[in-house]
């Protein structure tokens, strides 16, 4: 047999029987379709589950037509009754829970009363304290550096006078009432100010009291030996009852 030819015939065959299979699948279907028809008399839900029902007469709820919403004469007296019922539940509840938050605010109270510790003191930042020359002219550049040797005072790298402790760290400072505040380091007979000022820093001391003390008795001394009067931070003189303010920030 011609190789074409067999070929053809193969085809032939394979198309015969793509096309039986289409006809037999359209069969089929229309066999199907046959059984399913929605405009009958029969019932569609006959087939169904009857366990899979819902029984409405069991139901909680009830459906209330849109119409009677706002329109209370028409509602049933079952309806209204459970609404009712079901709103006084609601207020209680409201009612039970709003008393909530006050027990639970007096028991936090109680509480926060109870773990409730002093709390540090907040020291200044820092304290200053000035000294004051009586005289016109001010002070002497020579007199200020005897006087500040004499109390062991040390000019420092800053260009101010230092009390330093026993590991050399300031104490406190005294510095010029001329801006910016520096000693010229030289040329001190030709030097004058009309005041010097301390500085202290409460919070970067272990004992302050002891500081504190030393500063005081220092801004004496050389209020004696300068012949100044000392002054409080706002500028005015330091009375016993300013003092006493200032030592309790401190201690």
């Amino acid at each position: 047999m011609d190789k074409d030819l067999l070929r053809i015939v193969i085809i032939s065959v394979g198309g015969l029987v793509i096309l039986g299979m289409i006809f037999w699948g359209m069969f089929k279907g229309s066999a199907k379709r046959k059984n399913i028809n929605f405009y009958d008399n029969r019932d569609p839900l006959e087939h169904v589950d009857r366990s899979l029902f819902v029984n409405t007469a069991d139901d909680d709820f009830d459906i209330v037509p849109l119409s009677t919403r706002n329109n209370d004469e028409h509602q049933a007296p079952e309806v209204k009754t459970r609404l009712n019922s079901a709103y006084t539940q609601e207020v209680k509840q409201q009612d039970s829970v709003a008393s909530e938050p006050d027990i639970l605010a007096t028991a936090m109270d109680k509480t926060n009363e109870s773990i409730a510790e002093p709390s540090a003191k907040q020291l200044p930042a820092l304290l200053q304290l000035h000294l004051v020359a009586k005289n016109p002219e001010g002070f002497k550049g020579l007199q200020l550096v005897q006087a500040f040797e004499r109390l062991g005072l040390v000019y420092g790298s800053v260009q101010v006078f230092e009390r330093l402790d026993t590991q050399n760290r300031v104490d406190y400072a005294v510095a010029s009432m001329i801006a910016p505040g520096i000693f010229p380091g030289d040329n001190w007979e030709s030097y004058y100010c009309p005041g010097i000022s301390f500085f202290m820093q409460p919070r970067e001391l272990d004992d302050v009291k002891a500081v504190f003390d030393d500063l005081i008795n220092t801004a004496g001394q050389l209020a004696t030996l300068l012949k100044g009067d000392i002054l409080a931070d706002n500028h005015q003189p330091l009375t016993a009852e300013i003092l006493q303010q200032i030592e309790d920030s401190l201690f």
